[in-house]
Parts: structure tokens; C-alpha cells; sequence
């Protein structure tokens, strides 16, 4: 087998870092020479420590209302876009993967100028703002739900892979959840995203102090919080006299959803993603501002196999909440179909796909990479792109 060289790029978040560490970490172990490009903002992950070499742009986000604040930003993409020229030439990338966020614009249009195949990976169920962008001049598109809005031109060739994850999340997939027993502890874990989330916070503890004093005694609660947060929702769980840890950040995730009977979380690409692969039950409270209401149709197709609920913040009611836990944690025959669901929506093996499809498009690869004559057309429509808020 031909050793490729590799370049990942991904937005500086967690919802794109996370999936572009997994391929990394299996394209390096089949023998690949792997570069990362991110932004400032990828940093907090320590990508360095895993041995991978990574590459930083400091770029910022087109989408901004002010003008002067959107002019330093076109400046930045401008001189990414140097950047990457620079990068992706003594490199000698036979294939660019893109994992979205605005810090993949510039790799991605370089290597389009310069005829490098790319794979556009798209981790939500709705395309992303640069991956719209970018998809008519990608190789493949990637998807991570079958049903993926966005795509409708027919001459883009997309590919269901799934959404990677940690090889942890995997591990813990061939642990079988744990049963309902009487009088067991019943494990039940809230997440709100990297930060944790407010409203997590702020309405979730009310509804779980209101359910039946018999299944409250059973219930071992693990919650992220703000740490602003934690006084309040420390002292309703003691109220209601419930056992609980309360955390700002929760490091051991897949051994946490090993244990978990149940979960409550937002429904960003990874956390549905992860849920699905280990296969638990839960409730999905979809963060209601998220571009293009994403989250929300992120849950749709764990909804509909029976492996989760969907209650919307904007019309939320805490006894409708208590009445799903109830039902879902004290009716065996209701979390057993909906533990087997959930499993059933998983892709353990989205890694396997996404690697064998970018050696597909590294075996495209041209020996001449030379900016084609369409370059000036990108870098206006990438001036375009930059003014109309991305």
C-alpha cells in the first residue's frame, strides 16, 4: 500500500476536532502522513500530545455584523489562504479533508485551485454555512445522517460514513447497558456541551425533583454545570433528596455512558453520535439558536427508531419531562426497545468509511498541482461569501 500524505482541517470546536483526531488517528495507523490545520481555538485539545502535526491558521469568523470587525476577518482569511497555499505545497497533500467551521474555507478553496481531491465531511443533519459553500468544488461529500439537508444539486457524489468517534465511545459499545433491577441504582447522566448549558441547569433539576419519592431514592445523578450554576442546582437535588456529583466538565465521558441508564443532553453532531454508538437512551433538549436549527433535526432519526425523545426548549415543560424519565426508567420494556433502538441508529464503524473514502479520492490525486486559471473567480466569490455574512 502507497503511504499518502493527508491534510485534515477542522474548525477549532469540539463537534469538528473530535471526528478529525478519529480519522487521524486511523489513517496514521494504516501508514498515512497525516497533517492538522486548525485554528487558534484547537489548541485546548492538545492534538500535539497524541503525536500528530498540526498546523495553526489564525483566522476569524466571517459572519460578523460589524463592518470593520468583518474586514479584519476577510484580512484573515486572505492571509489563511497564503497560508495554506504555503502549507498544502511543501506538504505535497495527495487528498484534503475538511471537517467544516470557517477555518476550512481557505485549505479547502487552495486545494481546489491547485487540483488536490478534497472530501468535504459534513457532522450535522443539515450542511454547514462553508460546507454549502464549498461542496460544488469537493471530490465527495461525507454524510453523517442519511437524510443530510443542503444537498440538492444531483452531480455532488455524497457518501453516508457517519460521524467518528473517540475510540473509547467504541470500547464501551461492547459493555451491555445496565438493567433496570428493583432497587438498583438507576444512573442518570445530564451534559450540556463543552461549557455546559444554562437552561440544563436551570429547568432539568425541578422536573426530576418532582417525580415519585420511590424513584428519586433510586436515581444517582451525574450533571455538568456551569460553575455558577452548581450552588442552586446542588441545593434542589439535596432538597429533594436525591444522590448527585455536580461537575464544570466531565473527563471520562465513554465510561459515563457505559454506566448511564439514561441521558439528557443538547444534541450537537458528536453527543448524538456518541449516544448512538454506545447505545443509550435519551432525551434530547436541542439548543434552540444553533445555525439552521440543527440540533433539532439532529435527533430526528434517533427519534424515529425509538432511541430518544425530543423536548424543545421553546416550548418546555418540566412535567413533560418527568413523565418521559418516568416512563422511560421505571417501565423495563420501555428502556430495554429503546436501548436496543438507540444502538441500532449507531455507526461504529464511520471511521472505516471515512478513511477508505478518503483513499478513494487520494488515488485521484494529481501529479500536477498548478492554481488553475479559475483562482481569481474563487477569491472573489470567497470575498462574496465573507460579505454576505458567510
Amino acid at each position: 500500500m502507497i503511504g499518502r500524505k493527508i491534510i485534515l482541517v477542522a474548525g477549532g470546536t469540539g463537534g469538528h476536532v473530535f471526528p478529525a483526531i478519529s480519522l487521524a488517528e486511523k489513517l496514521k495507523g494504516m501508514g498515512h502522513d497525516i497533517l492538522i490545520i486548525t485554528d487558534l481555538r484547537g489548541k485546548k485539545f492538545g492534538i500535539e500530545k497524541n503525536g500528530m502535526s498540526v498546523k495553526y491558521i489564525n483566522v476569524k469568523n466571517p459572519s460578523q455584523k460589524n463592518l470593520f470587525a468583518r474586514m479584519i476577518a476577510i484580512f484573515t482569511l486572505i492571509k489563511g489562504t497564503i497560508l495554506s497555499w504555503k502549507i498544502i505545497s511543501d506538504f505535497g497533500a495527495d487528498v484534503v479533508v475538511g471537517f467544516g467551521g470557517y477555518p476550512s474555507l481557505s485549505p479547502l478553496l487552495v486545494s481546489h485551485w491547485m487540483r488536490v481531491p478534497s472530501i468535504l465531511h459534513e457532522q450535522n443533519a443539515v450542511l454547514g454555512r462553508a460546507n454549502r459553500w464549498l461542496m460544488k468544488r469537493a471530490t465527495f461529500i461525507a454524510k453523517s445522517f442519511k437524510n443530510t439537508s443542503g444537498l440538492n444539486d444531483k452531480k455532488i457524489v455524497s457518501c453516508l460514513t457517519g460521524n467518528p468517534v473517540r475510540t473509547g465511545f467504541l470500547s464501551s459499545r461492547e459493555i451491555s447497558a445496565p438493567t433496570l433491577a428493583a432497587k438498583s441504582d438507576i444512573n442518570l447522566l445530564i451534559v450540556g456541551g463543552s461549557l455546559g448549558a444554562r437552561f440544563l441547569s436551570e429547568a432539568v433539576p425541578s422536573a426530576i425533583a418532582s417525580l415519585n419519592k420511590q424513584l428519586r431514592q433510586r436515581l444517582v445523578i451525574k450533571q455538568q454545570c456551569r460553575i455558577e450554576d452548581i450552588q442552586n442546582v446542588n441545593r434542589i437535588y439535596e432538597k429533594a433528596g436525591i444522590k448527585f456529583e455536580l461537575k464544570t466538565f466531565f473527563h471520562q465521558m465513554p465510561e459515563m455512558l457505559q454506566e448511564a441508564h439514561l441521558v439528557i443532553s443538547r444534541s450537537g453532531a458528536s453527543t448524538v453520535a456518541e449516544l448512538a454508538v454506545v447505545g443509550r437512551p435519551a432525551i434530547f433538549i436541542p439548543y434552540p439558536f444553533a445555525l439552521d436549527n440543527h440540533q433539532q433535526k439532529n435527533t430526528i432519526d434517533m427519534v424515529k427508531a425509538g432511541g430518544a425523545w425530543c423536548c424543545e426548549e421553546i416550548d418546555f415543560k418540566p412535567e413533560a419531562l418527568a413523565n418521559v424519565i418516568s416512563k422511560v426508567l421505571t417501565d423495563e420494556n420501555i428502556y430495554n426497545t429503546a436501548t436496543i433502538a438507540a444502538r441500532s441508529c449507531g455507526v461504529p464503524d464511520a471511521v472505516e468509511r471515512l478513511a477508505d473514502l478518503v483513499l478513494r479520492a487520494a488515488s485521484r490525486s494529481s501529479e500536477t498541482r498548478t492554481l488553475s486559471s479559475a483562482m481569481l473567480v474563487n477569491a472573489l466569490g470567497l470575498f462574496l461569501f465573507c460579505e454576505s455574512g458567510g
